[in-house]
């Protein structure tokens, strides 16, 4: 994966994010309407408030992503998508993205959301960085280990997991003491 570079903001970006909330039915909007479905001057005024506020002040690209970053002290919310508009999942890609955008010490979390604040609008993933000096969250480990080559370990009924890499098998509980 190729360093991100900064791209200067592209105006027809705002406009498409316009046009694709301007498509959606009225009752898309209920959730900013107090439950009620806002008329067409309201769901106007307010596509243009969410154009807004989610107008990314920057854009860093490389060869496989594209992350829109927005600063809301002490919160930096990257949003990460793939170039070619693929699923992106690969934790390693998104660790990299985090630490040359906003600093390797930082700690980010990736939300899983009630369904009642759910956004899903694309193949998007968002993280969210505390960028307050020494900040951890109160969960998570409490120390680095890391492999390297991937830990394998044997299944529930022992059953051996597939090796590609030659990497140690492990019974259950010695996976479960490296935790």
């Amino acid at each position: 994966m190729s360093s991100f570079v900064e791209k200067p903001p592209d105006v027809r970006e705002n406009q498409m994010y316009r046009d694709a909330l301007l498509a959606q039915p009225p009752e898309f909007f209920k959730g900013y309407c107090q439950g009620r479905i806002p008329d067409i001057f309201e769901r106007v005024h307010l596509v243009e408030r969410l154009v807004q506020t989610m107008a990314a002040p920057q854009v860093f690209t490389n060869d496989t992503y594209r992350v829109q970053v927005r600063r809301d002290p002490p919160i930096v919310q990257l949003t990460i998508s793939r170039l070619d508009g693929e699923p992106a999942k690969d934790w390693r890609h998104f660790q990299q993205i985090k630490n040359e955008l906003v600093g390797p010490e930082f700690e980010a979390i990736e939300l899983f959301p009630a369904e009642s604040r759910l956004v899903d609008m694309d193949n998007e993933y968002h993280l969210w960085v505390n960028t307050e000096t020494g900040f951890r969250f109160p969960f998570g480990y409490g120390r680095r280990h890391v492999a390297e080559k991937p830990v394998i370990y044997r299944g529930r009924a022992g059953e051996e997991v597939p090796d590609s890499e030659g990497a140690p098998l492990l019974s259950d509980s010695a996976a479960r003491a490296l935790a």
